[in-house]
């Protein structure tokens, strides 16, 4: 079974990376995709390399004002997109071969499902594979429980942005994505629609997400207060709605979260204590330990970016 794909691909001074991404694209597959390229006030070339990509695949170019964020310029797109069913693209990202594919046979499968998923490569500059990301539902394709995947996910956000697709229907009676999450809307937004039907999965990696210090999510994590704020965000929004409060969940969400900012702070070069993280973690005791690994994919995450870390470091000599 294959249909109509609608592609939703911000575009913010991407033009060190964006020629790629286009070119990712499947140009004899132009047919099946709807391409809405929302192109905001970019100084760099980025909205011509656009125009000239649409002489072979079939872009729509929407032109916003400076001052926007890749959230309200999706949301932009989604509005204007007519296709029944959506992904997301970062100007950075990129397809890998059969990714179309891929998506039809986790549509047709789980026809039930607002939500489907599948796990993304970690690339640097170069395009080198640096790891795999994903959430932890399993080596087989399967329909994940709306209960199951909320209590995973919630956890951390281990859904790539770009390894996601859903019902373009669902996610506009939802509201979209939540513009003043400018790190967590999409986790929030896989959170909303999981709980709806649960997530179409696939272990296949099908498309690869860069890792460099350009992004505007790392640069905007420089501000540990507000970043902190966007990590809270969907954990107490879903605590409530899906009814979890159970004290070991919440627990082990909130050390996540804590460690995230952690992290960022030490990245940022802040000061950035680790009382918080353990307090949250060390009561959850081996088997949470060992829980909270899963959950958050943390080992997955970080050997990707120490890699990159070398990387930088033997270039630099």
């Amino acid at each position: 079974m294959s249909g109509k794909l609608a592609v939703i691909l911000p575009i913010y001074d991407g033009a060190a990376t964006l020629e790629r991404t286009l070119r990712s694209l499947p140009a004899d597959r132009a047919q099946e995709l709807e391409i809405v390229a929302v192109v905001q006030a970019s100084q760099d070339g980025s909205r011509e390399i656009v125009a000239e990509a649409a002489r072979h695949l079939p872009i729509r170019i929407i032109e916003t004002e400076a001052g926007s964020n890749w959230v309200r310029n999706t949301n932009i797109g989604l509005e204007a997109a007519s296709a029944d069913i959506v992904t997301m693209l970062h100007q950075d990202d990129i397809w890998l071969p059969g990714r179309k594919d891929v998506t039809d046979r986790l549509v047709a499968d789980n026809p039930a499902a607002s939500l489907w998923a599948h796990p993304a490569l970690y690339i640097d500059d170069a395009d080198r594979k640096l790891g795999r990301i994903g959430p932890p539902f399993g080596a087989r394709p399967r329909l994940v429980p709306g209960e199951e995947a909320v209590r995973t996910l919630l956890v951390q956000n281990t859904i790539p942005l770009p390894g996601a697709v859903f019902r373009r229907d669902a996610a506009l009676a939802e509201g979209g994505l939540r513009e003043e999450l400018w790190y967590t809307a999409d986790w929030d937004l896989w959170l909303r629609l999981a709980a709806q039907g649960g997530v179409g999965w696939s272990a296949e990696p099908a498309v690869a997400f860069r890792l460099h210090r350009r992004s505007q999510t790392v640069r905007g994590s420089a501000d540990a207060r507000d970043f902190a704020g966007q990590l809270a965000a969907p954990i107490d929004r879903h605590a409530a709605t899906n009814d979890l409060q159970e004290r070991q969940l919440l627990r082990m969400a909130r050390a996540s979260a804590a460690l995230n900012s952690l992290l960022a702070g030490r990245y940022h070069g802040q000061p950035a204590a680790a009382g918080p993280f353990l307090k949250q973690l060390l009561p959850l005791g081996p088997v949470g330990w060992a829980r909270f690994m899963r959950r958050t994919q943390i080992a997955a995450r970080l050997s990707p970016r120490a890699r990159l870390f070398l990387l930088g470091r033997q270039n630099r000599d």
